[in-house]
């Protein structure tokens, strides 16, 4: 992954909105990416429609492959023979197991060979992938810690 402002090299462009100013919130998309051998450029823009961000980013990606990440959390693959308006993949930002399989087919499109599936077992997923303490709002915490200390009352 490279993250600068003027790269030419080979690569998938990753455009995120300013809002999220943490690549980390997608980095399982990008380690997916990585694991299928192809680089990704990365680049943070003030456009809040991932639609808009990931057709832009296919333009601009000598590869014709672009990921845009909406200010709505909205993950969103596109590839520059398709219409504008007939974008590949769409997921959430949230749906952490599925971002490394979008990076995965963003790159096997760009090999040519066929796509993982998204309704593989998330359980073997979840295996592969780094827990995002920043997906995790305040209030999921707090709602953890009333059943942990509802348990512990039941315990007594």
């Amino acid at each position: 992954m490279k993250i600068n402002s003027g790269n030419e090299t080979q690569a998938i462009h990753v455009y995120f909105n300013e809002q999220l100013n943490d690549p980390f919130l997608f980095q399982s998309l990008l380690n997916g990416v990585e694991e299928e051998g192809v680089p990704s450029f990365v680049k943070e823009k003030l456009e809040k429609s991932a639609l808009e961000l990931s057709y832009q980013a296919a333009l601009e990606s000598t590869l014709g492959v672009g990921i845009g990440i909406g200010e709505d959390s909205q993950v969103i693959l596109h590839y520059t023979k398709l219409a504008k308006s007939q974008p590949l993949f769409n997921i959430n930002l949230k749906e952490t197991y599925k971002q490394r399989v979008l990076g995965a087919n963003a790159a096997r499109l760009v090999k040519g060979i066929p796509f993982k599936s998204f309704e593989e077992d998330k359980e073997e997923m979840n295996e592969h992938v780094q827990i995002q303490e920043e997906a995790i709002t305040k209030e999921d915490i707090a709602a953890i810690v009333a059943i942990v200390v509802k348990l512990l009352q039941e315990m007594k």
